[in-house]
């Protein structure tokens, strides 16, 4: 893993680069349509899909703004460590791939994280076949 990799992945530096876009973003930069129009319940349904640093993003913009308990423990649950550094933006095509070739223990962490996160079936799949052997 790489310097800058290790830099990445350190939960101290997501959450400061989180913090600092959230403290210059508006609304109409949040990956979530109509953010200030919707109810917090409906923010935090939508939470799931997005990637640590998105998340990081509307978590410091939601605690500059209304600081709503449900969206800001909802982004808590959710933000943690990828299993390796860019996993999130990644498609399910790669990711299985990178499965694949790796151990049985990466696979373990990255079918804990998808069904926290994005649940995609096709990863799950991929998980499951890999721990299987």
């Amino acid at each position: 893993m790489s310097i800058v990799d290790r830099i990445r992945n350190n939960p101290r530096f997501a959450a400061g680069a989180g913090v600092l876009a959230g403290a210059t973003t508006t609304a109409k930069d949040l990956p979530i349509v109509d953010y200030d129009t919707q109810t917090a319940q409906g923010i935090a349904d939508k939470l799931k899909q997005f990637s640590q640093s998105e998340l990081r993003m509307i978590g410091a913009y939601e605690a500059k703004g209304e600081n709503r308990v449900t969206v800001t423990d909802r982004i808590a649950q959710l933000t943690g460590e990828e299993p390796w550094s860019g996993y999130d933006e990644q498609n399910v095509d790669a990711i299985t791939t990178a499965v694949a070739a790796g151990d049985a223990n990466a696979a373990v962490k990255v079918r804990a994280y998808e069904h926290e996160h994005k649940d995609r079936a096709g990863v799950l799949a991929a998980t499951d076949r890999h721990t299987s052997h």
